[in-house]
């Protein structure tokens, strides 16, 4: 899980607009060659987001030795590929306006190509000799090496970054999910060219390939591009780590972390809902009410309009494929910290004894539907949507039925929920700043 760097799934975004319907017409295909993609076309505007992932192929599922090695390999492939070295291979994407990121996942890793539609066959064909024929060279390497040190060097100075890892390690101890993106600066700098080469072989396959695209396209263009580009990779990869689910994180437990900052920040979790459960809905409207709706959530309106000692205050449902939680972050003056501290567990008590009355209730189902129309709005978020719902397994169908399922939550069953969910005597607490 990772808690480092929030990411709220719904944002708000402008770019196209939603069919009449109100609904995207999701369209599988499946290639000649046996590659299957979401597709969804959309000619607004002349551009292609294209979103490859391959599953379980996160850093979840690194070895204790090789921490950081997903994540240093996203670096590596940039620095070269097919008959380009790095300048070249850069000098490609900038002169036809290609953006080409490789994101180390939790659970899988991600490829986010985004580029002119009359640039798509040259974009796709940088991508695929960038995951299928990396040159990982020796230059290439010291420089990958060289960004990880700077890297490391400006994470030890941020107090998210520490606070989101130190709480990683107190809910999830010895599970692969306590492990951090970047890995240490110790293995990473003992990782090998071998050792990325052996990472793409491994992972890389036809048979653990996630594909989504949305944009100004045909879906006969993107299956022959598909065909033509991706057909040499290896069928099937070797045998898959196994991840236990973990739900439930024992007693809870608080650490307080030394930095000569201004301002305390505090992240704080509980146990959470998994997105299987019949009643992950209502806890969504639920949680959405305690800490997502901006400046109108319950905790925002209690720490920072009634007692005045935040900014802003967050929470939300983090439901990974092995584990999930409700986590939420906040940041005060070290003055007030622990006020801050008691004044969560004290809302959350409220709300778990009193529940949301009608009107908060009918605002946070209406800022949830809301907030995936405006995010489904872009490219590159529908995207990568798609390519979410996919690596995690879940029901594609649910993004058009989404309003009707927010819909159909009941008060009575959001307040019961809250009554069972809401753990305020079990909040893990971590709070990075001056003592006090």
């Amino acid at each position: 899980m990772k808690i480092s760097k929030f990411v709220f799934l719904f944002l708000f975004c402008l770019g196209f607009n939603l069919q009449a319907s109100g609904t995207l017409n999701i369209e599988e295909v499946i290639t000649r060659k046996g590659f299957k993609f979401l597709f969804v076309e959309n000619c607004d505007l002349p551009k292609v987001s294209l979103n490859i992932s391959f599953k379980d192929a996160g850093y979840a599922y690194e070895n204790v030795e090789k921490q950081g090695l997903t994540w240093f390999t996203s670096l590596a492939i940039q620095e070269g590929a097919g008959k380009n070295d790095a300048k070249d291979f850069a000098k490609k994407l900038e002169d036809k306006g290609i953006s080409l990121n490789f994101i180390a996942g939790l659970e899988a890793f991600r490829a986010s190509l985004n580029t002119l539609s009359e640039n798509l066959e040259e974009a796709v064909s940088l991508l695929s000799d960038a995951i299928m024929h990396p040159k990982v060279d020796l230059e290439g390497l010291n420089r990958a090496f060289e960004k990880a040190k700077v890297n490391f060097n400006n994470l030890e100075k941020d107090p998210y970054f520490i606070a989101g890892k130190e709480l990683n390690t107190l809910l999830f101890k010895k599970h692969p999910y306590s492990k951090s993106e970047y890995g240490i600066l110790d293995t990473i700098m003992s990782i090998t060219r071998d050792d990325v080469l052996a990472y793409v072989k491994r992972n890389f396959t036809k048979d653990n390939i996630v594909i989504s695209v949305v944009g100004c396209t045909t879906k006969e263009e993107v299956s022959a591009l598909l065909d033509k580009y991706l057909s040499k990779l290896p069928l099937k990869r070797s045998k898959v780590r196994k991840i236990p689910v973990k739900n439930n994180f024992g007693p809870a437990e608080s650490k307080n972390i030394f930095m000569d900052i201004p301002q305390s920040v505090i992240f704080f979790a509980q146990k959470g809902i998994a997105y299987e459960d019949p009643d992950y809905y209502s806890a969504s409207v639920l949680i959405n009410a305690l800490g997502g709706m901006g400046l109108n959530s319950i905790l925002m309106k209690e720490l920072r309009q009634n007692l005045g000692i935040t900014y802003g205050v967050f929470a939300h449902i983090i439901p990974n494929k092995h584990g999930n939680a409700i986590v939420g972050n906040m940041s005060t003056d070290s003055s007030t910290a622990g006020k801050a501290i008691l004044a969560v567990k004290d809302t959350l008590s409220r709300i778990k004894r009193e529940g949301i009355d009608e009107q908060l209730f009918k605002d946070a189902k209406t800022i949830l539907v809301n907030n995936l129309t405006f995010f489904l709005s872009n490219n590159t978020n529908t995207a990568m949507l798609l390519d979410d719902m996919q690596i995690n397994d879940r029901d594609v169908n649910r993004i058009n039925n989404y309003a009707d399922i927010i819909n159909d939550v009941k008060l009575e069953k959001v307040n019961e929920l809250a009554s069972s969910l809401l753990d305020p005597e079990n909040l893990f607490f971590v709070k990075v700043g001056r003592n006090t």
